[in-house]
This record gives structure tokens, sequence and C-alpha cells, in this order.
């Protein structure tokens, strides 16, 4: 990992050209893991082919990820049901 050298800039227009062309990952230490997920807030579930057919129509419709519906959805049936 190299160390990040910031040069004087004798305008704002300089110093905006510098940061927007520097590529930051020359600058980060690569441990292999750049990106760390909190593995408890999501779950994988196996949807059946034509549910998920479905799923992707419906959302399409609303405008929505198939995501939002699917946690829309279960969010409703679980506040119905308590």
């Amino acid at each position: 990992m190299k160390a990040l050298q910031v040069p004087e800039f004798s305008t704002y227009e300089e110093e905006s050209v510098f940061w927007d062309n520097l590529d930051t990952a020359d600058f980060m230490e690569d441990d292999g893991q750049w990106f760390r997920f909190d593995t408890k807030r999501t779950m994988r579930v196996p949807i059946l082919p034509e549910i998920a057919g479905e799923l992707g129509q419906e959302a399409d419709a609303q405008g929505i990820s198939v995501e939002t519906l699917v946690n829309t959805l279960l969010l409703e049936h679980i506040r119905e049901s308590v």
C-alpha cells in the first residue's frame, strides 16, 4: 500500500482535476475483504421459478425491486398474523 502524497494546488480547478482522476485503489490496504456485510441482516431464501416470475412482473408493474416487493409482502403478512 502506497502513502498518498497530496500536492499543493494553485487553483480549485487544479485540485478538482487531481481528485477526479485519483484511483484510490492504490492506497487501500488489500486484506482481501474490502467489503464486509452483516450477515445477520439478510437471509437467502430459494423461490420457485414460477413464483419468482410473478414477483418480477408485479415488482415491474409497481416500479420497485423484487427485494422491496418481497419485504413489503412479508411484513404485511406478519403484521396481519399478529
